[in-house]
């Protein structure tokens, strides 16, 4: 195998990471089909027979992978038709489909609810098979929420409660199930028996769609587990029965699972050909979802291939698909409500008009009663009216808010796509040059074309350069952790005098290097309550830009204090300065290339990291500074009422 180069590695081992499926082997497959109809207006009205509501509940659970919104509404329709009539399995059956779609929306503890209903009424009634089903959905339910002992219990249960009317295909699958959850349960050799049980039964049903599903599905808890060889075996398999139907889904499931361990196995020229293969059964499919991951998928490949013109035509392909998708669910939720909307006001004006005509065949002769009935039909009416106007503003005002929350959405995408361009600049610029120039001399050493005097001459400035290359990645890695939403604070109470001598400790190299004096003016007992690392890469950064801003032989102060129940913490030196547009852009977390007294590179990453630092922790950070006279910087923290009371 040829060498791999370090940085296409980490971009291979994200995109298997990207590429891992679902091992929920069934009732995980429900893939979205754009083009689905939606029901007719005359086809959506009220189910007044058990066979009119068990179509409609089939069909509600028909929609469960593409229109959820749908299916909701279904299953609200058929429950209160069986209501009505008293029939417990349409209330089973209905209940149920409420328990898909919280499951769907990943409302877990509405969706158990639901299901746990449905169970007690399918076993009342007898029909086992249909409470086996409910069961295993229970177990999904509880391995999602990571409860694996939960779900074995209940994918066992499945298996017990399966009479010999349930299809092989069924019980095939809750086997498969028990099977993830014994894995995560206990381990993979516990779960192996249990796997090959469900896939001997499959090759029973001579169906090979569930069968190739099952050995793709092995072959990735085999990757999971470390065992390539396994996987392209089953992988194999899989592919060569997904070749023998005809079903879309299928073959894109095994063209991607080559396209994992192609990629795994440092092969991207035969994971290319595998997702080539992929985008055309994707295309020939029709779904939009399906072929805008196609893509993204070559993209990552070409990119990593050097095909940097290839990668970007598929990325923007990706992206135009992804744009139809939301529009094309924009456009189904506007017509499901209008369709609604429609269906009430036609019902509604059709049954008026039957009740007016009958009163007016009864009541012709007395002129007191038709003054009394159009009383009543006015009346009518406008409440009627009234209420149809509100609602009719209620909707209206929801599908504002989902227009303005798409905005919203459209805006922060774009803002993504900003900083994403910055940091690839930044790496383009402030590591691609010291890591090149780390290779020259290296090649230059074990070519013996440099002389001991050359290589003592030249090794400070190497240094410096590694130095800033690895204060800049590490910028970079605390900068992208302070993207994510839900980043993790834990303050605690740290003494500062005793961090920032340490971070001075950690600079003095290049203190020393510009014989600059550092003053510090810190109490021994001031302490801060924040989260000690956040603070520590902010301070350490201030630092490290004062020192690349100051001149040979140049001052820096550090100082803190706390009054007025605040710690301030400055950090003052007399170096070259900001001018006030470049000040302003970096208070507007714009990332600014500029150069330190000796040419060091900077990009205003580390500010902008600063500064969400410092507002994580509930501080401020303020900036002063003039050109040639030095730069001021400020942290003000609020005390805690716990150690302002100290």
């Amino acid at each position: 195998m040829k060498n791999i180069d370090p940085q296409m590695a980490l971009s291979t081992l994200s995109l298997f990471c990207l590429l891992t499926i679902n091992f929920t082997v069934f009732d995980s497959r429900n893939p979205i089909e754009e083009n689905t109809p939606e029901k007719t207006l005359q086809e959506i009205k009220n189910p007044q027979s058990i066979e009119e509501i068990d179509s409609l509940n089939n069909h509600a659970f028909s929609l469960k992978g593409s229109f959820p919104d749908s299916l909701f509404l279904y299953a609200t329709i058929t429950l209160e038709a069986s209501r009505k009539i008293d029939y417990q399995k349409g209330i089973a059956h209905s209940l149920s489909n409420f328990g898909v779609y919280h499951y769907q929306k990943s409302n877990h503890g509405q969706a158990l609810d639901n299901y746990l209903k449905a169970k007690d009424i399918f076993t009342k009634e007898k029909l086992f098979n249909k409470s086996a089903s409910t069961s295993n959905n229970i177990g999904l339910v509880y391995f999602r929420e990571k409860d694996y002992k939960k779900a074995l219990e209940y994918h066992q249960e499945a298996i017990e409660m399966a009479d010999e009317n349930e299809s092989i295909t069924n019980v095939a699958n809750y086997k498969l199930n028990k099977a993830l959850a014994l894995n995560k349960l206990n381990s993979f050799e516990d779960a192996l028996p249990t796997y090959f049980e469900a896939i001997r039964d499959l090759e029973k049903t001579g169906e090979n769609i569930y069968i190739a599903n099952a050995y793709l599905n092995l072959g990735n808890q085999f990757g999971a587990n470390g065992k390539l060889d396994s996987v392209k075996k089953y992988f194999d398999k899989g592919l060569e029965l997904a070749e023998k139907t005809t079903d879309s889904e299928i073959l894109s499931f095994a063209y991607t699972s080559q396209i994992k361990y192609y990629v795994v196995t440092a092969k991207p020229k035969e994971a290319l050909h595998f997702a080539e293969k992929s985008l055309s059964n994707a295309l020939k499919s029709g779904s939009i979802s399906t072929i805008a991951d196609a893509y993204h998928t070559i993209a990552g490949l070409q990119e990593d291939s050097g095909n940097e013109k290839g990668a970007l035509e598929n990325i923007r392909n990706h992206y135009i698909y992804k744009d139809s998708l939301r529009r094309n669910e924009q456009t189904l939720e506007i017509g499901r409500i209008e369709a609604q909307k429609n269906l009430e006001t036609e019902k509604a004006l059709f049954d008026l008009e039957l009740e007016n005509n009958q009163k007016s065949n009864q009541q012709k002769a007395l002129i007191i009663s038709q003054l009394i009935f159009l009383i009543f039909a006015i009346v009518g009416l406008f409440i009627f009216v009234s209420k149809n106007l509100k609602k009719s503003k209620e909707k209206n005002l929801l599908l504002y808010n989902k227009n303005t929350e798409i905005a919203k959405l459209a805006e922060n995408l774009k803002q993504l796509n900003n900083h994403q361009n910055q940091i690839f600049g930044i790496i383009g610029h402030d590591l691609k040059g010291p890591i090149n120039s780390l290779i020259t001399v290296t090649e230059m050493i074990a070519d013996n074309d440099l002389s001991q005097e050359e290589l003592n001459e030249i090794m400070p400035h190497m240094n410096n350069e590694i130095r800033r290359a690895g204060l800049t990645l590490e910028n970079l890695l605390h900068w992208a952790l302070s993207q994510k939403e839900g980043e993790s604070i834990h303050p605690d109470i740290f003494n500062l005098k005793k961090l920032i001598i340490e971070i001075i400790s950690s600079l003095q190299y290049a203190i020393d290097h510009k014989q600059l004096s550092v003053n510090l003016d810190i109490p021994e007992e001031l302490n801060l309550y924040a989260d000690q690392q956040m603070i520590e890469i902010s301070i350490r950064n201030l630092i490290a830009n004062a020192i690349k801003f100051t001149k040979k032989k140049g001052a820096i102060a550090c100082k803190a204090y706390s009054e007025n129940n605040q710690t301030l913490i400055i950090i003052e030196d007399n170096g070259t300065g900001i001018d006030s547009e470049t000040l302003q852009k970096l208070n507007q977390n714009q990332l600014i290339s500029n150069f330190g007294t000796n040419k060091e590179k900077g990009t205003g990453l580390g500010l902008a990291l600063c500064k969400g630092y410092i507002e994580k922790n509930k501080g401020t950070l303020e900036i002063k500074s003039k050109p040639g006279v030095g730069t001021k910087v400020k942290l003000i923290f609020e005390l805690p009422k716990a150690m302002s009371n100290l």
